[in-house]
């Protein structure tokens, strides 16, 4: 680290004469050397991730073991008794929590060397903190900071929420790194109207203070590093240190040395409830960010699910005003739906290697899926039953998009040359997609769409595009399309992958019909059948939001149902329309296994 100058400054001379060629981290190692990240773990999901319904009223810590969303194996639950000490030199309430061997289970002989493990962590705290740089900050940033803090808890803190009300003030006033990270995300999202530095400052400010490890509070340093989520300077097309794969990667790696994997046994904290929820609340970020993430890009999940005790957030980990709560349940069945989605990601991640040819989609993740949908409270259930929305909630239509999106990974068939065959539910799902973004859109804002937001349309985009080939669809189906460019065309104005999306929208629509043919069925067995429980799962049991007043496509696709024409498959585009680029960005993506019968004879549609 470079040092400001030697005037007046004090040195602290170790007290054992060992090599402190390691007493700090290296910013070139973070940046460098991520070998470890791209050691894939493999990863056996408990099958068991929707808990019990959450109770609106908030409950205390310690009786929330029911809730844990894994079942962990009870040898690894280790004491975490270390992990809370403050030294005498701590400035900051977290800081003492990152050592790296408190709550370790030990497997070897470090903490036979606790004490001396001990003394090296305080005296690089108590370096670290004399070392520390607080220069001025800007003026006009510090008469931002209110506004910036508001806009975080609006729009951020149900999908990010590391920060809190009490504490915040004081966090800023003593860390630059997490000041420009809030001044980047709240920037960016709802930018000043006053003269500013702008996100891309405050961002590589933020960047360069992380791995010049200016910041002596490790917890305050990935508190802020989570809230770089809101930066994509370039999209995910190559490998960079600034895509949201590579920070969710940095914080659990971090995360996972400082062991807040691990729950610290209610014997061995020292410190405030406030750290044990912060810890909690940071790591369910990281987990889910990491399992949707992995979905979206086709990347394989980093963490494992058996090597963590820590306990899912409740709602005693929120503020306890009424606003708060709602976005802390928000919060928590995002965490549960994206651990399902890492479920999808690694079913689909297997299937490249599976030998057969028409391999089935494990049935109990549709079931899962269900009982998360049907497990949402009241006010966080999608408010869509008419064609009008009236109890419009910004945070629970943005809940239901990655959930929507995962029905149509689903439901999508791709088989060679054949582009995906979207059924019946990838259809209704991806028309739900653009109600949703309508919705947003009409009321006049959308920047506080995430950058995820950019694969939630391409994704509805592909089902769309076939539906617009049917007759009783077409006229909405080419409606829903023109709402997906409009929205990629707002989150251009935010997000690199954006252009990417956009320019396949334009170059797609612009075919002419004569290009595309209808996809020919086929069944899922070798002998025309298909078998199993999965042939009777009623896939309306995914939409109970849905009725046949929400859409025309709903009307007809319910309609058929209730009058017992059961609508198995569609007819689909062929894989040669859409170039090259395109289907190598959704190769892994479209991989799934739909184990419906591709008959057509029943089917009523017109084929445009």
């Amino acid at each position: 680290m470079t040092s400001a100058s030697n005037s007046g400054r004090r040195y602290v001379t170790p007290r054992h004469p060992e090599d402190r060629s390691n007493s700090k981290v290296q910013g070139d190692d973070v940046a460098e050397d991520n070998s470890e990240l791209r050691d894939a773990t493999e990863i056996d999901f408990d099958e068991n991730v929707i808990g019990p319904g959450m109770s609106d009223t908030p409950a205390p810590v310690h009786a929330t073991p029911t809730h844990v969303a894994f079942n962990i194996p009870s040898a690894e639950r280790a004491p975490d008794t270390a992990v809370n000490h403050l030294t005498k030199s701590s400035t900051s309430p977290t800081e003492g929590a990152g050592r790296s061997h408190a709550g370790d289970v030990d497997t070897g002989f470090l903490q036979i060397y606790g004490p001396e493990n001990q003394l090296e962590a305080e005296q690089q705290e108590l370096v670290a903190n004399l070392e520390l740089r607080n220069p001025a900050s800007d003026p006009r940033q510090q008469e931002l900071q209110q506004s910036f803090s508001e806009t975080y808890f609006e729009y951020c803190y149900p999908w990010c929420p590391v920060l809190d009300h009490e504490t915040l003030d004081s966090e800023l006033a003593r860390s630059p790194m997490l000041s420009n990270a809030l001044a980047l995300a709240a920037s960016h999202i709802q930018p000043p109207l006053i003269p500013h530095q702008g996100p891309a400052a405050y961002y590589e400010k933020a960047r360069m203070m992380f791995y010049m490890d200016e910041e002596p509070d490790i917890l305050t340093s990935l508190k802020a590093v989570s809230l770089f989520y809101w930066w994509a300077p370039r999209s995910p097309s190559t490998a960079h240190r600034h895509a949201s794969w590579w920070w969710t990667s940095v914080i659990i790696r971090h995360a996972q040395q400082m062991n807040i994997h691990r729950e610290p046994k209610q014997s061995g904290v020292a410190s405030s409830a406030l750290h044990l929820s912060l810890r909690r609340r940071l790591w369910w970020t990281v987990f889910a960010r990491e399992r949707l993430t992995s979905l979206c890009q086709s990347k394989p999940c980093i963490i494992c699910p058996e090597d963590m005790t820590i306990q899912e957030v409740q709602p005693s980990d929120f503020p306890s005003d009424p606003a708060s709560q709602k976005k802390g349940r928000i919060f928590m069945y995002w965490v549960r739906l994206c651990a399902i989605m890492g479920k999808v990601s690694k079913a689909l991640s297997k299937s490249v290697d599976s030998s057969s040819e028409i391999p089935t989609f494990p049935t109990e993740l549709r079931q899962e899926l269900v009982a998360w949908v049907q497990s949402l409270p009241p006010d966080l259930q999608l408010p869509i039953g008419s064609s009008r929305t009236e109890g419009f909630d910004r945070d629970v239509h943005q809940l239901h998009l990655p959930y929507l999106t995962t029905i149509i990974v689903m439901h999508l068939q791709r088989t060679t040359p054949d582009l995906p065959q979207a059924l019946p539910p990838a259809i209704l799902a991806a028309s739900c997609i653009a109600r949703i973004l309508r919705d947003i859109l009409s009321r006049g804002n959308a920047r506080f769409l995430m950058a995820i937001t950019c694969w939630y349309s391409g994704t509805a985009f592909i089902a769309l595009l076939q539906a617009s080939r049917i007759k009783q669809f077409s006229q909405e189906a080419e409606e829903g399309l023109d709402i997906l460019d409009q929205a990629v065309g707002q989150l251009q104005q935010m997000w690199a992958s954006a252009n990417v999306i956009r320019q396949g929208f334009e170059r797609l629509r612009a075919l002419p019909r004569s290009m595309m043919h209808t996809g020919k069925g086929r069944a899922t067995a070798s002998n025309g059948s298909s078998d199993g429980p999965s042939n009777d799962f009623d896939w309306k049991l995914l939409f109970p939001f849905v009725t046949r007043s929400t859409s025309r496509i709903a009307d007809c696709l319910l309609a058929d149902d209730e009058f017992g024409t059961t609508a198995t498959a569609l007819p689909s585009p062929e894989n040669a329309v859409f170039h090259e680029d395109l289907l190598n960005r959704y190769h892994d993506l479209l991989e799934p296994f739909v184990d419906y019968n591709f008959d057509f004879s029943n089917i009523n549609l017109d084929i445009l």
